[in-house]
C-alpha cells in the first residue's frame, strides 16, 4: 500500500467524481481510520488551481462543526512526477443523500426538512467564518447508521469554479449542474445565497425523486437554471393535501428564486421554515407568498436582467413563485384566490399565529355537522386520516411529553365529543417525546458533580459507574461519558460515565538477588522507573540488595530505588588458627588487597599455638571493604620463643 505524506497509508478506493478520487487510508501517527481525497492528475498539471485548491483546503480545515466533516490535513504527493494535491478528512460510515433516494425513493416533506436541518446549520456556520460550499449537492450530504448528518467538501469547489479549464471538464461540471444557481451559471460570483439556491435543488430532488431541471448536457441543464422556472414540486408528490403542497412549494422555490434577493437571504432563515416544515406548521414563505392576493396565480413576479458580456442587458421571462398545480381546474384556482385573500386579511389584522388549514375551512365550508372523534393515544397519521374523513381540517402541533412516544396524540381542541360544521379547523397536539436537552461535558468532574449537573439538564447519571485508568484524569475525576458532551438527548435520560483510577498500577516485583540489567530491563517492560544507589557490600558487584517497595503496587512511570552491590567488600572467614602468611593468602584469594596489622602478642603454653592468630579485627563473617585494614592478635610461647632467639 502506497503511504503520503510519511503519514498516511492510502488503502481501497471508496470513491471517485470529475476532479478527485477518494481512498479510506489509516493516519499511522495517530491510528484513526481516516479518508483522503486526492486531485486528478489531469487536474493537478494546472499549478494555478492547485494553489486555489491548497488555499481553499487550508480554509476549510479552520471550520469545526459537528455537521461539517473534518478536515485534519492538507498536502501534496508525487504521481507519475505530477505534484497532486491531496486533503486528508473524517471519515465518515453511511450514504449519501443521492444513495438514499435512489434506494429507498423520495422522502416526504417533513423527513426532507429533518434531515437536511442540519444541513442548514453548517452552512451558516460555513458562511459565519467566510466560506461559501460552491457544491451543495445530495452526494455531499452523508447520513450516518446512527442519524447524524455531515456536510463536506465545503469551499473545495471554488478551485474549480476560478479554473479557467473548469466548463471545458464535462466530467467535472456535471456533477454540479443539476445544482448550479443562476449566477453561477453565469458565471457570476457566488455568494451564501448561492449555497441556499443549490440546497432548494437538493430538497427539490429529496422530495420528488428527481432534479428540478434535467437535460443531454451540463449546459443544458445551466441554461435552464438561467431561462426556465421548475415545476413546482408538490405536482410531483402524490397525497399532498392543499396545506402541505403550499407549504414545501414555498420553501423550495423560495430558495429557489432565479434572483439572490428573493431568496432566504441566510441559512439561518431557511433554517427557521424547515423547523415549521418538520412540524406541519406554515412557513413564513408560505405567509410571504399569501400576502400578495393580487396575485391569484400563486405567481411572484420580478424583473431580473441577467447582463451578458458581449450583449446588452434583456428582460428574462418573469418568475413564478409557485406554478399552477396541474391536475387544478379553474374553479379550484378561484377557491385559492379566496385563500390568499383570507389568509392575507388575518395577516393585516396581526393574526401571525395562525394556520392555512383554518382559513381553507372557512372556504366551502357547508352547515353539516360532525362529532370530534376520540383521537388521544393514537398515532398522528392515524388520528389526521380520521379526521379528514369527517371533513375536518387539522392543525399539528408538537410538544415534548417524558411518557408518550412521539407521534402520539396527546391533546385535541375542540375535544372529542364537541358539535363542528364540516371544513372547520381541529388542533392535534402530538407528542415530540422527550424534551431535548444538550448533554453538559462532565470531564474532570467528579461524579457528585457530575450528578449536580446533569439534574440542571434534566438528566441522570448512571449509578453504575465503569472504571478505568488514566495517564491524564486524576483518581476520582471523570474521564470519558457517553453520549458525549453536546450531544443532544431526551430529557430524563441516563449518562453513563467512566471515572478514572489514575494511571495503570503495578505490582513491584521481588528481584533481590538478581544482576541489576536484567531488574532494570523488566521494570522497563512495566512502565516502571528505576534509579541505582550503589553500595559497599561483599555481594558480587551489580547484584540488586534491596528494592523500595517490593511486593507494593505503584502507578506507572513511578521511580524504584535499587540498591546495588558494588562489589567492594568481603566477608571475613574465621582466621583463628592459621599463621599471618597464611592468613594473608585465604583473604587475597577473596580479592582483598589491604594490609594485615599486627596487634597484641598473646602468651600461650602450647608451643603449637605459637605464632598463629589467636584472633582478627573486624572478626569472623564481618565485612571489611577490599583495600581496607586487618588487625590480627597472635600467641606467642615463650620457650619457642626464646629457642628460636638462640637460633638466630
Amino acid at each position: 500500500m502506497t503511504l503520503i505524506g510519511e503519514r498516511y497509508q492510502l488503502g481501497n478506493s471508496i470513491g471517485t467524481g470529475g476532479m478527485s478520487n477518494v481512498y479510506v487510508a489509516t493516519d499511522t501517527l495517530l491510528g484513526r481510520e481516516v479518508a483522503v481525497k486526492m486531485l486528478k492528475v489531469d487536474m493537478a498539471r494546472d499549478e494555478n488551481f492547485r494553489e486555489r485548491f491548497r488555499r481553499e483546503a487550508q480554509n476549510s480545515a479552520r471550520l469545526n462543526h459537528p455537521n461539517i466533516v473534518a478536515v485534519y490535513d492538507t498536502g501534496e504527493t508525487d504521481v507519475d512526477g505530477v505534484s497532486v494535491p491531496y486533503i486528508v478528512m473524517e471519515r465518515v460510515k453511511g450514504r449519501d443523500l443521492r444513495a438514499i433516494v435512489r434506494e429507498d425513493g423520495p422522502l416526504t416533506p417533513e423527513d426532507a426538512a429533518n434531515l437536511l436541518l442540519p444541513v442548514t446549520h453548517a452552512l451558516q456556520a460555513s458562511h459565519d467564518a467566510g466560506i461559501i460550499h460552491r457544491d451543495v449537492k445530495p452526494a455531499n450530504i452523508m447520513v450516518t447508521a446512527t442519524g447524524e448528518v455531515k456536510v463536506m467538501d465545503f469551499g473545495i469547489a471554488r478551485a474549480l469554479d476560478d479554473s479557467t479549464a473548469a466548463m471545458t471538464q464535462t466530467s467535472a461540471v456535471i456533477g454540479t449542474a443539476q445544482y448550479l444557481s443562476p449566477e453561477q451559471a453565469r458565471g457570476r460570483n457566488a455568494d451564501a445565497r448561492s449555497d441556499i439556491y443549490a440546497l432548494g435543488c437538493v430538497m427539490y430532488e429529496a422530495v420528488t425523486g428527481t432534479p428540478p431541471f434535467e437535460g443531454e448536457t451540463p449546459f443544458a441543464v445551466a441554461y435552464q437554471h438561467v431561462q426556465e422556472e421548475p415545476e413546482a414540486p408538490s405536482t410531483r408528490i402524490p397525497n399532498l393535501s392543499e396545506t402541505e403542497a403550499v407549504n414545501v412549494d414555498a420553501v423550495i422555490l423560495t430558495a429557489m428564486a432565479k434572483h439572490p434577493a428573493d431568496r432566504y437571504q441566510t441559512a439561518a432563515e431557511m433554517s427557521q421554515d424547515l423547523e415549521l416544515l418538520r412540524r406541519g406548521a406554515v412557513t413564513e414563505a408560505a405567509r410571504n407568498h399569501v400576502a400578495h392576493p393580487e396575485e391569484p396565480e400563486y405567481e411572484y413576479e420580478y424583473e431580473y436582467e441577467y447582463v451578458d458580456d458581449a450583449t446588452e442587458a434583456e428582460d428574462v421571462p418573469p418568475s413564478r413563485y409557485l406554478q399552477h398545480r396541474r391536475d387544478q381546474d379553474n374553479s379550484s384556482n378561484q377557491g385559492m384566490k379566496v385563500l390568499a385573500l383570507l389568509l392575507a386579511a388575518v395577516i393585516a389584522l396581526g393574526g401571525g399565529a395562525f394556520a392555512i388549514n383554518k382559513v381553507r375551512g372557512v372556504v366551502g365550508q357547508s352547515s353539516e355537522t360532525v362529532t370530534v372523534p376520540s383521537v388521544v393515544g393514537k398515532p398522528r397519521e392515524e388520528a389526521v386520516s380520521q379526521l379528514e374523513e369527517l371533513g375536518l381540517q387539522v392543525t399539528v402541533n408538537e410538544a415534548p411529553h417524558p411518557d408518550v412516544p412521539r407521534g402520539d396524540v396527546l391533546s385535541i381542541n375542540p375535544t372529542e365529543g364537541s358539535q363542528l360544521q364540516r371544513g372547520a379547523n381541529v388542533t392535534l397536539t402530538v407528542s415530540s417525546g422527550r424534551e431535548i436537552t444538550d448533554v453538559p461535558d462532565l470531564t474532570d468532574l467528579t461524579p457528585q458533580e457530575a450528578a449536580a449537573e446533569l439534574e440542571k439538564a434534566g438528566l441522570k447519571l448512571n449509578d453504575d459507574l465503569q472504571r478505568d485508568t488514566s495517564d491524564t484524569i486524576e483518581d476520582g475525576k471523570i474521564m470519558s461519558q457517553n453520549p458525549a458532551g453536546g450531544t443532544q438527548i431526551a430529557k430524563g435520560s441516563k449518562v453513563s460515565v467512566t471515572v478514572s483510577t489514575g494511571k495503570e498500577k503495578v505490582k513491584v516485583p521481588a528481584m533481590r538477588g538478581m544482576d541489576i540489567a536484567q531488574v532494570e530491563s523488566t521494570f522497563e517492560s512495566l512502565g516502571l522507573k528505576t534509579t541505582r544507589v550503589d553500595v559497599d557490600s561483599s555481594r558480587p558487584e551489580g547484584e540488586v540488595l534491596a528494592i523500595a517497595g517490593e511486593g507494593t503496587e505503584v502507578e506507572r512511570e513511578t521511580t524504584i530505588e535499587l540498591r546495588v552491590s558494588n562489589g567492594q567488600m568481603v566477608k571475613l572467614p574465621d582466621l583463628a588458627g592459621n599463621t599471618r602468611e597464611q592468613a594473608q593468602q585465604i583473604l587475597r584469594d577473596m580479592g582483598w588487597n589491604g594490609r594485615l596489622v599486627t596487634g597484641n602478642l598473646l602468651d600461650t603454653a602450647n608451643p603449637t599455638d605459637h605464632a598463629t592468630i589467636a584472633g582478627h579485627r573486624p572478626g569472623p563473617n564481618a565485612e571489611v571493604r577490599k583495600d581496607g585494614d586487618i588487625t590480627v592478635d597472635l600467641w606467642r610461647n615463650p620457650v619457642v620463643e626464646g629457642v628460636q632467639g638462640l637460633l638466630q
